[in-house]
């Protein structure tokens, strides 16, 4: 950097909006501000640092290899930012009820420790809890029927706010005890033609593993779609198929003996992110929760821009 030019934190918000959303005008959207703007922002912060960051095409922008770096940093620093006042707010002064929706594969490992956070923290902030699928959560989002929402990518398009939270491994797991798999990791074109077990449509994961599939070049053969997880895993005990799970629900079962849990080659990733209305249309105990659940994500482990 040089002739006294500063790298702003509307610089970096800019880029790390950029990033997440793939496009220039869905960062405009996200950031509230126009696309020229976002466009003046990341060309100031090219020139500042002296390197091409982006890469801009016709279906939108992507972080080139050199810039991946330049994110993830500008990613925690408006995220320290932002997190300055987080624990200046008093706990007993915000109340008030909060809507929170949850996809199911969500809401069986990371949420129940923070729903005891949360209301150990905030005692008196009553959540009331829904489990629904992530396209469910996006339209009961939008219509203001729930607050806030915890949902998978992809994601329907829909005029609501969208920040990423966390990120999952995805792990298979096939009956116990099958010779056919060793203990080493299984490339996902090995899965062409083999019995799988299903999530039903509508569920992020279920999205996503396709989208997983499709990446590969691969076509599954679905025997059954099941309702829950907890459904897809007695499948596979029982010797029926193979199925792709979130790794802390692999592992759980993997422990108790039901299921083998195996590494898929390349490792598969699920994003969990945050859904809602925009901030200044929340109530004060919905943007507690809100802050709550940025900070906590964080801690957790910070997103990342890039496809996994």
């Amino acid at each position: 950097m040089g002739d006294g030019a500063e790298v702003t934190l509307r610089q970096l918000r800019c880029l790390v909006a950029v990033a997440d959303h793939g496009s220039i005008s869905a960062a405009a959207a996200a950031l509230d501000v126009s696309q020229p703007t976002v466009t003046h922002q990341l060309q100031l912060l090219e020139r500042t640092l002296g390197h091409r960051l982006l890469d801009r095409h016709a279906r939108g922008v992507s972080v080139r290899p050199e810039g991946l770096l330049v994110v993830e940093r500008a990613r925690r620093i408006v995220q320290a930012v932002e997190a300055l006042g987080d624990d200046l707010v008093e706990p007993g002064t915000v109340r008030g009820e909060v809507r929170l929706g949850i996809v199911p594969s969500a809401a069986s490992h990371h949420f129940p420790t923070l729903y005891r956070q949360l209301s150990h923290q905030y005692p008196l902030i009553a959540l009331s809890l829904q489990e629904e699928s992530s396209a469910t959560l996006v339209e009961r989002v939008r219509q203001g029927d729930l607050d806030l929402a915890v949902a998978t990518l992809p994601l329907p398009h829909a005029e609501v706010e969208l920040e990423r939270l966390w990120r999952e491994e995805l792990m298979l797991i096939v009956p116990p005890g099958e010779a056919a798999w060793g203990p080493g990791p299984v490339p996902v074109a090995a899965l062409a033609g083999r019995p799988y077990i299903g999530l039903a449509p509508g569920a992020g994961l279920h999205s996503r593993i396709l989208e997983m599939f499709h990446e590969a070049g691969i076509q599954p053969r679905v025997d059954f779609e099941a309702q829950s997880l907890g459904t897809a895993v007695g499948f596979v005990a029982a010797g029926l198929g193979v199925s792709i799970v979130p790794a802390l629900v692999a592992r759980v079962y993997h422990d108790a003996g039901y299921v083998q849990a195996l590494h898929l080659e390349p490792k598969v990733y699920r994003h969990l992110v945050l859904i809602h209305r925009p901030v200044a249309d929340l109530r004060p105990a919905a943007q507690t929760v809100l802050r709550f659940l940025q900070v906590q994500a964080r801690r957790i482990g910070s997103p990342t821009g890039e496809r996994s």
